[in-house]
């Protein structure tokens, strides 16, 4: 009889979750909004300006996907001193899994985090402060980050300062770009997915480059018109670049993410003495050993190591 009487209430049970899951089923099933840490870290490549010592910029808010960073208070980075995998972290968020939908900086053009004018600046090698002026203070990043259902998500904002400013010729002013170029000019990746890729160069007497700077293309599509574009913004599709070293002929190039590249690389020198580089051409690289330059293949969470042999300038 106890038996009977327990069957009875379950059954009972049953049909009343039943009716109760039918109902919610009718109101439509919620979605999956489990959210994911993820951090925001920014990163840069080099600028090539012998007059500059160090670019500042001033953010005031990062937004993923509609939402802010929880607690960022405004903060004044040196974005040139975060190079060859250097990063800094702004913050943290909560974010589902899949891919972002928008990704916004808001800069601040009056202050830096100390109250101080300008927000964004060039330091010049003499210790001038010179404003960095801006069409827009928001930046819309065009590049969208797969987020994955794991604790350990890092969107990587990866500026190109070689990109994104621009010296008034003749004026010893700096600029940011258009708002569409500056927002072309930051790559945005999950660090989960990128590779890196690190190399030496050697003969590097065959070239007297003041300045050596080694480009990562996407695999074809490089073109010689790269060496300039509107603005003079040079090497504009290149995804990332970095400095060869003068003394060891190294250089690192992070946050790749994975897939089929080419690496380029050009020789710059202050040929008219007025404290910019100015490109003097392509140099002659190929590999020493079987890695092509023209077809390297990054992999997550990998490091690929290339040897490079110049033989000097390419005729134009």
């Amino acid at each position: 009889m106890k038996f009977k009487n327990f069957f009875n209430t379950g059954l009972a049970l049953v049909c009343l979750s039943l009716v109760y899951s039918c109902s919610k089923d009718d109101q439509g099933t919620p979605e999956n909004t489990e959210g994911y840490n993820t951090k925001v870290s920014i990163t840069d490549a080099p600028i090539d300006n012998a007059n500059v010592q160090a670019a500042f910029i001033t953010i005031s808010d990062v937004n993923v996907n509609g939402k802010s960073i929880e607690g960022f208070q405004k903060t004044t980075v040196n974005i040139s001193s975060l190079q060859n995998g250097n990063s800094e972290l702004l913050g943290n968020l909560e974010l589902e899994s899949g891919t972002t939908s928008e990704i916004t900086l808001v800069l601040d053009n009056e202050s830096d985090a100390s109250g101080e004018a300008p927000g964004n600046y060039i330091l010049t090698a003499d210790g001038e402060k010179k404003a960095l002026v801006a069409t827009s203070g928001i930046i819309e990043i065009t590049d969208n980050v797969d987020i994955q259902a794991v604790e350990n998500n890092e969107i990587v904002l990866d500026f190109d300062l070689r990109k994104a400013i621009v010296e008034g010729e003749g004026t010893g002013d700096y600029k940011f770009v258009s708002a569409t170029e500056l927002g072309n000019s930051i790559r945005s990746v999950n660090s989960l997915e990128t590779g890196i890729i690190t190399g030496s160069v050697s003969n590097m007497n065959s070239s007297d480059a003041e300045t050596m700077v080694a480009f990562v293309y996407k695999k074809g599509t490089y073109t010689v018109s790269e060496s300039g574009s509107e603005n003079n913004v040079g090497f504009s599709n290149a995804v990332s670049s970095s400095s060869v070293n003068k003394a060891s002929g190294d250089f690192e190039l992070h946050f790749i993410e994975e897939g089929e590249y080419e690496l380029h690389f050009a020789s710059f020198s202050d040929t008219n003495s007025n404290g910019s580089k100015e490109l003097e051409g392509m140099l002659d690289a190929s590999s020493a050993t079987a890695i092509d330059l023209q077809e390297i293949s990054v992999e997550a969470n990998a490091e690929i190591t290339v040897e490079v042999v110049l033989a000097g300038l390419l005729s134009l």
